[in-house]
């Protein structure tokens, strides 16, 4: 008897703390205020625009947050309320709008909405013109090109895991490889980028960038990132590192801590798979992924400035290779070329804007 009523006891006093929490669980699910407005909210850099905000009379404070920055806050605010977002106090991409609240119990709601700033510049759309073509190695898995002087250099990927990835020393006439470095299997380079008498090597997986004595190819020392590693270039000061999205680091050459990232967009959307970099007269030239386009871009703001139709290259140059990847600036002869992975033929290349 005395068990049966302890098994009472207990169940009265569970009930008496349970009934009132399912009670109130079910009075306060819905929030007292949303957005106006529904999901993925793009935006044109430089305009203002009003952000309506609704709410039911129950909340007792707000507070909105802008990529991690407090926007506005309110107390005890209206059924309607708006904020003004003014795009030129940010930089291009992609962020989060986030509103925060408590309502008259005491209960916090959070409601998060995604808002894109999209450049406010229409590319222009150039082309190609082929100024002449060189013979390019068909081994070679092309994930970047550049130049020191005359002196051209390829670094390579290994899609076939067997060790082919490597940096080496290319004649740009004959097409030939020189003195090159190779990388153990268990490592896929990606694009190369020269400062100073160094070469910088990225690595797609491994989060590791190799840094070689540009005149021996000696290995002088690596560092990490956390990311995968795609394409990148240097304007003289700092890198530039693309990973496969739509970003791109700015770097700092002396130990790789990123000094500010930028995202990469046109008037309508975000450009992706950024690949293989090169800095050309104080803008970034990308290729694209999978693409025949390259993206001309404001290393200060990711604005697209121009995208390039290189499928005449590809159609003549492919053959049994692969897409389109490698660009190579000789700033002393204010030459471009272009090529693709396993592409029998390097190109010359004329922009025409």
């Amino acid at each position: 008897m005395k068990k049966v009523l302890v098994i009472i006891l207990v169940i009265g006093l569970l009930g008496s703390y349970l009934v009132p929490m399912f009670m109130n669980e079910s009075k306060n699910t819905e929030a007292p205020f949303q957005f106006g407005f529904s999901d993925n909210l793009a935006i044109k850099y430089g305009d203002v625009v009003s952000i309506p905000i609704e709410t039911n009379g129950e909340a007792k404070s707000i507070t909105i947050t802008f990529g991690g920055k407090v926007l506005q806050k309110f107390t005890q605010p209206k059924e309607k309320i708006s904020i003004e977002l003014d795009s030129k106090k940010y930089q291009i991409g992609a962020f989060e709008i986030e509103m925060h609240g408590v309502d008259q119990q005491g209960q916090y709601f959070t409601e998060i909405r995604n808002v894109r700033i999209l450049s406010d510049v229409t590319p222009e759309k150039w082309k190609l013109e082929i100024v002449r073509r060189l013979p390019h190695n068909e081994s070679s898995f092309t994930q970047g090109l550049a130049f020191s002087g005359d002196q051209l250099f390829e670094g390579t990927g290994d899609p076939n895991q067997s060790g082919a990835s490597l940096v080496a020393k290319v004649n740009l006439n004959t097409g030939e490889i020189g003195q090159k470095i190779g990388l153990d299997a268990t490592r896929f380079g990606e694009g190369i980028t020269i400062l100073g008498d160094q070469i910088f090597q990225l690595t797609w997986l491994n989060h590791k960038c190799l840094v070689y004595n540009k005149e021996t190819l000696e290995l002088l020392k690596e560092f990490d990132y956390s990311t995968e590693g795609w394409g990148i270039c240097t304007d003289g000061k700092v890198l530039f590192m693309s990973d496969g999205s739509e970003r791109i680091y700015v770097r700092n050459p002396k130990n790789f801590d990123i000094i500010k990232t930028i995202e990469v967009y046109t008037n309508e959307f975000a450009i992706p798979r950024l690949n293989e970099l090169e800095y050309v007269n104080g803008l970034i030239y990308a290729n694209i992924w999978t693409s025949n386009e390259i993206a001309v871009i404001d290393p200060l703001s990711g604005k697209v400035i121009a995208l390039i139709d290189a499928t005449n290259l590809v159609n003549e140059g492919k053959g049994n290779g692969e897409v389109l990847n490698g660009i190579a600036y000789q700033a002393k002869t204010n030459k471009l070329y272009m090529t693709g992975k396993f592409w029998p033929t390097m190109f010359e290349v004329k922009v025409l804007k």
